[in-house]
């Protein structure tokens, strides 16, 4: 049954979103809130060159992509499993995966000395991509 439903998702779809929710992730940590997620995080400039020299830009985006396009073949069996095949129902289904998310990640705030403003700027891009990619994957069967 669940070699079915891998089956019966589609690929192209699973692709796109999970490239949608990267780019989002590229503008939410630049332009949006990039300088204030650094300052909250501590990262120093050497601290920035020293990590990426340690993993450079082609193999951390590369990395991100493949990890944003599991959270979409996820999400795609979910939605699957759900027989949800429409836009908004998808979007509905993200967010509610954003609960869960969103909950998990303030056990690991909660347990940390990490700024409140961090954990909302890495939750808040959550809410955004995951409603996101279920209504694309909802909407694109």
């Amino acid at each position: 049954m669940f070699l079915e439903h891998l089956r019966s998702l589609n690929y192209l779809a699973i692709f796109c979103a999970g490239l949608v929710a990267f780019m989002l992730g590229g503008l939410w940590y630049t332009a949006l809130f990039g300088k204030a997620w650094r300052q909250l995080s501590g990262y120093s400039d050497e601290q920035m060159k020293s990590m990426q020299a340690k993993r450079p830009m082609p193999v951390f985006f590369g990395l991100l992509t493949v990890c944003y396009i599991i959270a979409a073949l996820a999400l795609a069996l979910l939605l699957r499993q759900l027989a949800v095949r429409e836009a908004i129902p998808g979007a509905v289904t993200g967010l509610v995966v954003f609960i869960i998310v969103g909950a998990f990640a303030m056990t690991g705030h909660l347990s940390s000395p990490r700024p409140l403003k961090l954990y909302l700027i890495d939750v808040g891009f959550a809410l955004v991509f995951l409603p996101v990619m279920g209504a694309m994957l909802g909407a694109w069967h």
